[in-house]
């Protein structure tokens, strides 16, 4: 079933950080819509059906606006009473790039400015919620019990010490939620590229795991790289409604890179090396508006 709460959470009250529509309200395309809605989806009791989310996306397609923004629901819209929400990511200086635009989306909105309290590495809300950062280069905390995280970059992941610490820890949550987001990498002995894999099974009906949510967008084995119909098989925000990337930047980074870092960071697919390509061989005057639940449930979107 669509929980359709986050999607207008985010669109009522997040904008946009840099570039032409710095300062404008975040309008949400059709394929984020989709993404978050399917992440947020409800069972017949009301919780979410899922517990993990594994979301592939080519570097450019606005992963760190989407984790911020799904970060800050967590953080003040879940329902979930102390909120604990989490950045987590290779190391600080990657975990901060979620977190940075989460603070700067709520400096930006009146409402939001009006209910978070800003600190350097921390995000204080109503009712005792918080949204830190967590990096692998750091001393693991114990006690931590997340109902939200946003894991940016699974495929940097060193070991998978945090992933585990993050998974495990929220066993007394209602319905903990753990998002992430990543591009395509080069070692399968990974944990990014084992998640890809069982989401893959998933997919394909091998393996039943109705709380493992998984969407990966990339370009097929044998697609050209100079292809624009490559590119946008890859990249949602390249093309439809709501795009926001440019294909004339497609066709000067195809003239001025290597086939493998094109493959990885353009066509979000996995390669044998960093710079080798080789087809693989498996292939969302009282309280605040976002603090009270809607009545209506809304729908998937367009």
């Amino acid at each position: 079933m669509a929980d359709s709460r986050a999607v207008a959470f985010i669109e009522a009250f997040c904008r946009h950080s840099k570039g032409e529509w710095a300062g404008q309200p975040l309008r949400l395309a059709p394929w984020q819509r989709t993404l978050i809605n399917e992440l947020m989806a409800t069972g017949s009791a009301g919780r979410r059906r899922h517990r993990i989310g594994y979301v592939g996306l080519p570097r450019k397609n606005g992963k760190s606006t989407l984790g911020a923004a799904l970060a800050l629901y967590g953080l003040l819209a879940d329902g979930e009473p102390g909120a604990e929400v989490y950045s987590c990511a290779g190391d600080r200086r990657q975990a901060e790039i979620v977190f940075g635009e989460a603070k700067r989306m709520v400096g930006a909105d009146p409402e939001l400015r009006g209910v978070v309290h800003v600190q350097r590495y921390h995000l204080e809300g109503p009712d005792h919620s918080i949204y830190r950062v967590l990096s692998a280069d750091a001393a693991l905390q114990q006690g931590l019990n997340p109902s939200l995280v946003i894991f940016d970059e699974v495929h940097v992941q060193p070991t998978e010490d945090l992933w585990n610490a993050m998974t495990l820890g929220s066993g007394t949550r209602r319905q903990p939620l753990i998002v992430g987001l990543t591009t395509a990498g080069f070692d399968e002995a990974s944990l990014a590229y084992r998640l890809y894999e069982y989401g893959r099974n998933v997919e394909r009906g091998v393996v039943d795991d109705p709380t493992f949510s998984f969407r990966w967008w990339q370009a097929p084995a044998d697609a050209s790289v100079r292809e624009p119909a490559s590119w946008a098989l890859a990249n949602p925000a390249l093309s439809g409604r709501g795009a926001f990337l440019k294909a004339d930047d497609f066709a000067t980074a195809v003239r001025t890179t290597t086939e493998a870092p094109f493959r990885r960071f353009r066509l979000n697919q996995w390669t044998q090396a960093d710079e080798q390509w080789l087809p693989a061989r498996r292939a969302s005057g009282g309280n605040p508006r976002f603090l009270r639940r809607p009545e209506t449930d809304g729908s998937m979107g367009e």
